[in-house]
């Protein structure tokens, strides 16, 4: 399928191209028609030059032939001089149709048809020698003859009434008329000779009355209808021809011999009379025909002049339209195009810089004077102008629109850090006021430990410093400890081996709570008679530390999306608040270069993994026992004040 133009250049320049490819179609089409029309009309000398003439000489010199051929047969004692002379003519009318018929320069389908005609007449042609040889040797009837020189005559004919086509109506009925009035022509020929060879004999042989019946019958029928045709003029002088004197001879003659005449009878009449009957009508009939084909290229002239001087005016003004027209569609086109280019180069350059930009320098709290960034676009004053002037202010409602949403966003951000520092400052109060972590009140520790990570969801939502103060740097067997002694349902959790190192000071916080989000995730997506183990191990890119859970896990497109969510953290989309501890990880993660990833375990459920970077936590010699769980002083924001001797 063709693939439709995406550009809107594309399209009004498609637009613009197609009524002028159309014009330009059209004028073609007219001057090619013409110009074919005119070639055609020119084909008509040539035709007449090169396959009509020569092929009406070929067959006055067959019919020649045939008469002299039957003469010779029906005169046992005659001699073959004169047949000889005739034959030497015809020989020579054949040559010389054979040699101008390869001059044919006619063209389209008529002339395919004309040159087949040519390679049939050519095989026809072929059996004059057969023929002849029988006639030499009186070893055939006059029917025979006469029928086998008439049916090559047929066969020329045929090529002249194929080379009669052409695309002036008129100069082909006048072709045409001609082809058949010769048709009719040879009747009265071959009527003529086997009169002549009857008349000669003396009596009619087997066959030979009822074939001249049936050639008067046919010659009296033809003749007439094929001058109905003709011109006005030209049929008035034919039928003038036909009701004069020698044909009203003609015609009581052939009545004479029938009507006196029989089959194997005698004939009424000698050659002499017939000869002197026949030959004025012949003379007529062909005398008449000569100027024909010069009537069919007088018409031809005519009409190729008048074709000429339709294809200089219709040419002419046809081109003056499509330059114009051209001209007009450049003006217009290049015009719409330029400022359509301008308008989408503005358009594209707001989308995709401008716009982007300015919302990014607005969330990040600098003032932005909107009128001063908005562009101002000269375009004219047409649709093209009211759509650049549309798109001016839509970036200036867009630009205000982000102003006031950056206000609104950074004045909940701080109620948000002011909740969550509120809140953060009571849980810290409400822990130092449980006391030590023993017995009934260590569930109560680990839910207001938990209530406080959920404040600081808060804080890191909004996009503020989580300043807290530290202890310094600590082992990552204490903070995981601490973290997993924190963690509701504690009991649930397997510490395995811990590798010895040291957390930095400014990841120990995040690191809790990194590792408890991933904790009680596994907690809560597991049943509760299940474990869920905790182990951190040397790995090639840092240290590897891994939870897994035997519970409900997660489908393969839904690790695939949380793994891509953990490596590419977005801003947070408020819709999808239920994901929130994703979030936070994901953001904790991406501040301190680790990598966390989820997958299946090898037994069921999910395994956590979170890689730390040498630059959080290093690897150190020896491995000190892990200190029992304590509270957590490392996760209280700076200014809150700590009680010292508190147990932890």
């Amino acid at each position: 399928m063709r693939r439709k133009p995406r550009s809107i250049r594309s399209k009004i320049v498609l637009s613009l191209l197609v009524p002028l490819v159309a014009l330009t179609s059209l004028w073609v089409v007219d001057v090619k028609a013409s110009f074919a029309d005119a070639t055609a009309l020119r084909d008509t000398y040539n035709t007449r030059d090169n396959v009509s003439l020569p092929c009406d000489r070929m067959v006055a010199a067959l019919q020649g032939e045939r008469t002299e051929s039957v003469e010779f047969l029906a005169t046992p004692g005659s001699g073959a001089k004169t047949l000889r002379a005739r034959r030497a003519a015809t020989d020579e009318a054949i040559a010389q149709f054979q040699e101008l018929s390869r001059r044919y320069g006619g063209s389209g389908f008529s002339a395919e048809i004309t040159r087949a005609r040519f390679a049939d007449m050519a095989v026809r042609l072929e059996s004059l020698t057969e023929m002849r040889a029988r006639v030499d040797a009186r070893d055939t009837t006059l029917i025979d003859v006469l029928n086998g020189y008439s049916s090559v005559i047929g066969y020329a004919f045929s090529v002249s009434n194929a080379a009669a086509a052409s695309s002036e109506p008129l100069v082909e009925r006048v072709m045409r008329t001609m082809v058949a009035m010769r048709r009719a022509g040879e009747l009265l020929y071959q009527e003529d000779a086997l009169l002549t060879g009857v008349t000669a004999a003396g009596r009619f042989g087997d066959g030979e009355y009822l074939q001249l019946i049936q050639i008067v019958g046919a010659l009296r029928f033809q003749i007439p209808t094929a001058g109905s045709t003709l011109p006005a003029p030209d049929q008035a002088r034919f039928k003038g021809m036909l009701s004069g004197p020698a044909f009203a001879a003609l015609r009581s003659a052939e009545d004479r011999i029938m009507g006196q005449g029989s089959r194997g009878g005698p004939v009424e009449i000698t050659s002499e009379v017939w000869k002197a009957t026949s030959t004025p009508a012949i003379g007529q009939l062909f005398a008449f025909l000569a100027d024909g084909y010069d009537h069919a290229v007088e018409f031809a002239r005519d009409a190729r002049d008048r074709i000429l001087t339709r294809f200089a005016v219709s040419g002419l003004l046809g081109l003056i339209a499509i330059v114009v027209s051209l001209v007009i569609a450049v003006r217009i086109g290049g015009s719409v195009v330029r400022r359509l280019s301008v308008l989408r180069t503005a358009a594209t350059e707001l989308a995709r810089r401008r716009l982007p930009e300015l919302v990014r320098r607005l969330r990040a709290g600098e003032r932005i004077d909107v009128d001063g960034e908005t562009p101002r676009l000269s375009l004219g004053d047409d649709e093209i102008a009211e759509v650049g002037a549309a798109l001016t202010d839509v970036h200036q409602s867009a630009v205000e629109s982000a102003a006031g949403e950056a206000a609104l966003r950074q004045d909940m951000n701080k109620v948000l850090v002011n909740v969550a520092r509120r809140n953060q400052a009571l849980l810290d109060r409400q822990i130092e006021a449980l006391g030590p972590v023993d017995g009934g009140d260590a569930r109560a520790y680990q839910l207001a430990v938990r209530m406080r990570r959920h404040a600081e969801h808060l804080v890191i939502l909004a996009g503020s410093a989580r300043s807290r103060r530290g202890l310094g740097p600590e082992s990552l067997a204490t903070v995981l400890t601490r973290v997993a002694g924190e963690t509701e349902h504690a009991e649930r959790i397997a510490i395995g081996p811990i590798v010895d190192a040291e957390v930095r000071e400014n990841a120990v916080a995040d690191l809790g709570h990194l590792a408890g989000e991933l904790l009680v995730n596994a907690i809560s997506f597991s049943a509760p008679d299940t474990r869920v183990q905790l182990s951190a191990r040397p790995g090639p890119d840092g240290i590897v530390i891994e939870i897994e859970d035997h519970g409900i896990g997660m489908s393969p497109a839904a690790i695939e999306e949380t793994n891509r969510r953990l490596a590419q953290p977005r801003e947070f989309d408020p819709a999808d608040s239920a994901r929130l501890g994703l979030f936070v990880v994901a953001t904790l993660a991406a501040q301190h270069g680790m990598a966390v990833t989820v997958g299946p375990a090898a037994g069921g459920g999910l395994r956590a993994v979170a890689t730390l970077p040498a630059t959080l936590a290093v690897p150190v010699d020896g491995a000190p026992e892990p200190a029992p769980p304590r509270r957590s002083d490392a996760s209280r924001l700076v200014g809150m004040s700590g009680r010292a001797g508190r147990g932890r």
